[in-house]
């Protein structure tokens, strides 16, 4: 690589300009990846760069407080690539590649629109994956099964965000009628919701439709004859109010029973409700906590949530 102010020109020393590689401490990893190993730590005994002089090869170097770059003119090819000469493969890092896929080769770590991908190869390859991380993919996490909604007594229906106008004298959903769910003292922008929708004593055959809120589908999540009491399993995603709708075209008692939500961080669930298993975060589930922490602090967030 060029050192810095001398186009083409690289040390006799192994000195490389700092400016021109991406910023190191000692460890050169790509988080996120299972099994992707870039560089071995490197003895801290070794002669340290200070912050601004040329990268010092073999050996650790301190970027300080500065921001290093590397940046590349090249459109058709990777912006950082990493050779290994053993047996480990290479890393190429490149910058929105999509929609032109041919351009990588099996190994490369692609950025596509803030969203990290990698390929593999094989017989009509390379095939494209995304790295999932908490923003982009979920994961099930079971709790202690809740009772949520139980219009059948007075703190039952404490969730109900709507009941004006929307149950009758004894508690029941109104035929025709819809009430907003809140389950914000479970979570907090979960995704899907796994829950028993169960129908107590309705007046007449029919159904309910459990979903997340807005338009309601034309679809039923359970199906009842009159006076029947009959549970269904249903999966509902949830509205960014925390809370899911539940309509009734006949008028009858109604519980949900929550057992797992789906969510990107198990920080998203009130720990209070979290299997004993399950209540000891590991260090990305904290971090991921911690980055709520601030919408607790604005009171944006439930009363459970301490960003744990």
């Amino acid at each position: 690589m060029p050192k810095e102010g001398h186009p083409n020109k690289v040390e006799a020393s192994g000195n490389l300009d700092r400016r021109a590689i991406l910023r190191t401490t000692g460890t050169a990893l790509v988080a996120g990846v299972a099994g992707i190993a870039v560089a071995e730590t490197i003895s801290a005994t070794s002669a340290n760069a200070a912050p601004g002089d040329n990268l010092l090869l073999g050996n650790p170097n301190d970027a300080g407080t500065s921001s290093t770059s590397l940046t590349s003119a090249d459109t058709a090819g990777p912006t950082l690539a990493l050779a290994n000469t053993g047996a480990r493969a290479p890393l190429n890092l490149v910058e929105e590649v999509l929609p032109n896929p041919p351009a990588l080769a099996s190994g490369d770590l692609a950025n596509y629109g803030g969203d990290l991908y990698y390929t593999a190869g094989g017989t009509g390859g390379p095939f494209f994956g995304f790295v999932y991380t908490s923003s982009v993919a979920n994961q099930l996490v079971p709790i202690t099964p809740q009772r949520n909604l139980d219009t059948r007594t007075a703190n039952g229906r404490a969730n109900i965000k709507n009941p004006s106008g929307n149950l009758d004298s004894a508690g029941r959903l109104l035929a025709g009628h819809t009430i907003l769910v809140s389950l914000a003292n479970l979570e907090i922008a979960a995704t899907a919701a796994y829950c028993n929708l169960t129908a107590v004593s309705p007046l007449t055959g029919g159904f309910m439709t459990l979903w997340p809120g807005g338009t309601r589908p034309a679809t039923s999540s359970i199906n009842f004859s009159a006076g029947a009491i009959i549970a269904n399993f249903a999966v509902t995603g949830i509205s960014a109010n925390d809370d899911v709708s539940i309509f009734s075209p006949v008028t009858t008692h109604v519980l949900l029973d929550i057992t797992a939500f789906a969510v990107g961080s198990p920080g998203q669930v009130n720990p209070a409700v979290l299997p004993t298993s399950a209540t000891s975060a590991t260090s990305v589930q904290s971090a991921a906590r911690g980055a709520l922490a601030a919408r607790a602090a604005a009171g944006s967030l439930p009363k459970w949530y301490t960003g744990r």
